[in-house]
């Protein structure tokens, strides 16, 4: 059973134990040792934009032609949790099957000890009729969740754990071989916060088939948003590895989290203008290169390309033609750990 499937389920839960969420069971786990640390996660990115449209359309005779141009800053700051605990597989390995591996067998261990952390006892499907049952309540979970981004997240997390261990029952022994690797997760009530700026604007002509012409036009967008959020704090968006072996790149990231920024789009063409608040986009290309830059990195650095854009700045590539240009990326990160706070000194008299 692959883990995209397991996430499709839900989990069973021993008599007795209340209704418990993946990222609320990583940070009970989390705490009740007393090797659990903290990490910052801190990223700021710069994208500097350029590009060129052109179209020749026969059916439609004339030059369709468009500059566009956009300078943004993001600045986003999170912190993730480690127990402790060296782990004997990298939970991000290159490998495909590796990390799959490591992944399933880690959410199998995790709903073992978070169930048993909280006075239950993990009870797995036997019978096609546990499995129909395990369905139903998902179906039912679900639905109490009313849409809510973040219960949605947790409950697939929770039945992807269960699944796991379904999958590997060998995964609930632990490791004879020593451990090399430290998680980095999202734990409940971390904290969070971004920043994002961003101007575009993109001007030209462009065929415009209510008057059968070519009509000139002009797109400007702004943004300057403080905390984006889809319905999900900033840490469960990420997965961290830490390899404190590896002297020079002990870093991987899973996936890099951007906050969509919500903003003002404005579009004037043959006199009219429209106006509209919506998510603003990062280009593609240098989303793609930071998260490839941080998949394997050093703890802190800066890094910087410049990159060719094959795909329309604001995102909207159904216009078709030919866009040339190229965007300027930098990037500065830090991930290191955040220090305890000290000790309340006695009082004294």
């Amino acid at each position: 059973m692959n883990l995209l499937r397991m996430a499709a389920f839900s989990s069973m839960r021993a008599p007795g134990v209340g209704c418990c969420t993946a990222i609320a069971l990583l940070c009970a786990l989390g705490t009740a040792q007393a090797a659990a640390v903290d990490y910052q996660l801190k990223l700021v990115a710069t994208v500097d934009a350029t590009q060129d449209w052109l179209k020749n359309d026969p059916k439609n005779p004339g030059k369709q032609w468009s500059k566009g141009s956009t300078t943004q800053r993001y600045e986003i700051t999170t912190r993730l949790r480690t127990d402790g605990a060296k782990q004997v597989r990298n939970l991000l390995d290159p490998d495909v099957e590796a990390r799959m591996e490591a992944k399933t067998i880690h959410l199998a261990r995790q709903a073992k000890k978070a169930i048993e952390a909280s006075g239950g006892r993990l009870i797995l499907p036997k019978t096609p009729a546990d499995e129909a049952a395990l369905a139903k309540r998902f179906q039912n979970e679900v639905l109490a969740c009313k849409g809510d981004a973040e219960c949605n997240a947790t409950l697939n997390l929770e039945y992807a754990a269960i699944y796991a261990a379904v999958a590997y029952p060998e995964a609930m022994e632990p490791d004879e071989d020593e451990g090399r690797y430290l998680y980095l997760l999202p734990y409940k009530g971390c904290p969070g916060k971004s920043r994002v700026q961003l101007t575009m604007n993109i001007a030209g002509e462009r065929y415009n088939k209510t008057v059968d012409r070519l009509v000139a036009f002009e797109e400007k967008r702004t943004a300057d948003s403080i905390d984006a959020s889809d319905g999900r704090s900033l840490c469960s968006h990420f997965t961290v590895v830490l390899d404190p072996d590896d002297a020079k790149r002990p870093l991987w990231i899973e996936n890099v989290h951007v906050p969509s920024p919500v903003g003002v789009t404005e579009f004037i063409e043959s006199k009219h203008t429209s106006r509209a608040t919506e998510p603003q986009p990062m280009p593609t290309a240098a989303l793609e290169w930071i998260t490839e830059t941080l998949r394997h990195a050093p703890a802190s650095g800066k890094a910087s390309a410049t990159l060719p854009l094959p795909l329309s700045l604001n995102g909207n590539s159904t216009w078709l033609g030919l866009w040339t240009g190229s965007v300027k990326v930098t990037l500065d990160w830090s991930f290191l750990p955040v220090p305890s706070a000290p000790a309340a000194k006695p009082a004294t008299r």
